[in-house]
């Protein structure tokens, strides 16, 4: 049939001819709509080359297989791993659990000396607590546990799968690192309660590493507080050395000045001097009262008065020395019994403070010796190490979904930078 001829209800009508310049127009619009079509829809010039049949298939055959590649190995083979990883080969952890608090058994001692003002005990609870909790994340408790067992036979055995055991060559920082992500702890701020929890490849390891923690801690903490004491014992015997010194040097002393006046006891001379002065007073007496009776019967110058006035005079003379040796004064300096009662007092004064400093000194030694022989931090474990009964890692469901989430997160960001990419390149 003619391109010139159309049908039109079922009879044949002859069309209109068209000339060619009409044809070059209508072309002419044609492709012109046609491009603006394909620019204001897609500005991408793969998507121009596709649509006008121009497409660069190599390069989009490149992009493609890059972006599968990519899923496969960010996705599809870490699940496939991750999978085969916590079914089959994860060997199971056992989590042993204890609480404890730490307690002081320190006496109350004297205030003024061995307490501050400035530390309450609670505070020095809360201080020993703070270095226990730092002890056991620390690399002394290594190097203690160390002492005890054998960690690498412990956490390295062939029973382990290769990602949870323990190196053979493993350093001292290595296991550190290792101990911290198997031992944690968290602390109540307000009750001070400590809850340690330790994982162990067998039930027996995990509550017998727990038993051993919690016995290491607390030797560790007590072992700060011995050398405390130890060093304050020493500063006490010292003060007894001191004290002893000063009242043995007091008493040689208060013995030499004896030797040099002749006075053992000021009471005992002063009795002994007032025994004397009262007889030699009554003497005075009896001999005046002879003299003068004699004196009324005899002259004056005979030769009985003379004799009763000479032996008045005598003991005159030595109740007068006597007097003067009590609380007079005499013709030697410093050797009456008044002066002699002031040096004797000076001296058992000084002798009564160095006795009083000696006593102290001793009570502080003993009460030092006691507190040093005692424990004085418990790490008081009120809930037993417990034995589990199963294991809680790995937590299958858990560790699948977290890996699908980072192997998702993983692809979307490396496929993302491919189609970045490749719009970059359009």
């Amino acid at each position: 049939m003619s391109e010139n001829m159309q049908k039109d209800d079922g009879r044949l009508i002859e069309a209109k001819p068209v000339t060619s310049l009409e044809r070059s127009q209508r072309v002419a619009a044609a492709l012109s709509s046609y491009a603006r079509a394909l620019t204001f829809e897609n500005r991408s010039r793969r998507n121009l080359y596709r649509l006008a049949g121009l497409a660069p298939r190599a390069r989009d055959r490149v992009f493609s297989i890059l972006i599968m590649f990519l899923i496969g190995t960010t996705l599809i083979l870490p699940m496939i791993a991750s999978i085969g990883y916590f079914v089959f080969l994860a060997s199971p952890g056992y989590v042993s659990e204890v609480r404890f608090i730490v307690r002081s058994s320190t006496p109350l001692l004297s205030r003024d000396r061995y307490s501050s003002n400035n530390i309450e005990p609670k505070e020095k609870i809360v201080q020993d607590t703070a270095i226990l909790l730092n002890y056991l994340a620390s690399p002394a408790i290594i190097q203690d546990m160390q002492k005890q067992v054998d960690l690498h036979s412990l956490f390295g055995g062939s029973n382990i799968d290769f990602l949870s055991r323990l190196s053979a060559d493993a350093t001292q920082d290595d296991m550190l690192e290792y101990w911290k992500k198997h031992a944690h702890t968290y602390v109540n701020p307000k009750s001070g309660i400590v809850e340690l929890e330790v994982t162990a490849y067998s039930p027996q390891d995990a509550r017998d590493l727990v038993q051993l923690v919690l016995r290491l801690s607390e030797e560790r903490v007590n072992k700060l507080s011995s050398g405390m004491w130890q060093d304050l014992r020493s500063s006490t015997e010292r003060d007894v050395d001191l004290a002893t010194k000063d009242v043995a040097d007091l008493r040689g002393k208060f013995r030499d000045t004896q030797n040099q006046t002749g006075v053992f006891d000021i009471a005992l001379s002063a009795q002994r001097l007032a025994s004397v002065l009262t007889s030699v007073e009554s003497n005075i007496a009896e001999l005046r009262s002879r003299r003068q009776a004699l004196s009324e019967t005899v002259a004056i110058n005979t030769p009985q008065i003379a004799d009763l006035d000479r032996r008045i005079a005598a003991a005159e003379d030595q109740a007068n020395d006597l007097r003067a040796q009590a609380a007079g004064s005499t013709d030697r300096e410093g050797t009456n019994l008044a002066e002699y009662s002031t040096l004797f007092e000076k001296l058992k004064l000084d002798l009564s403070l160095a006795e009083a400093r000696l006593k102290a000194a001793l009570e502080d030694l003993e009460k030092v010796k006691l507190v040093s022989s005692l424990q004085l931090i418990y790490v008081d474990n009120f809930i037993e190490p417990t034995l589990p009964d199963s294991n809680e890692y790995p937590n299958i469901a858990l560790s699948l979904f977290l890996s699908l989430l980072a192997c998702l997160a993983t692809s979307a960001v490396a496929c993302g930078v491919v189609v970045m990419v490749r719009q970059k390149l359009d």
